[in-house]
């Protein structure tokens, strides 16, 4: 009788194998069939990027501008530098703690 029963286990283990097989292999998305799965570094193989609008692209750049908070001149928080104003501080005005820190004159 242990022969049967052998034979009964190694089927059933077969069975599972195929079904747990077939499970496996029809799990995959009819979509993710045809997907690219050799990649070359640099070189980009999907489809071509389709032209914008200009109006697509100006709607696009006046989203990129609220979101980003510019309100005006084309300056962050709206507010232009004064003419009178130097962009940098130059290095002599650099604050006392900062002039008695070692490494920096």
């Amino acid at each position: 009788m242990t022969g049967k029963r052998m034979t009964t286990a190694r089927m059933v283990r077969t069975l599972g194998g195929i079904a747990i097989a077939a499970i496996a292999l029809t799990a995959c998305r009819a979509d993710e069939q045809g997907r690219l799965i050799r990649y070359e570094p640099g070189v980009y193989k999907g489809k071509p990027d389709t032209q914008l609008s200009e109006s697509r692209l100006e709607e696009l750049r006046n989203r990129a501008r609220n979101q980003g908070g510019v309100t005006g001149a084309g300056y962050a928080g709206g507010a232009a530098p004064k003419a009178s104003e130097p962009d940098v501080r130059p290095p002599g005005e650099l604050n006392q703690r900062t002039q008695k820190q070692g490494g920096v004159k």
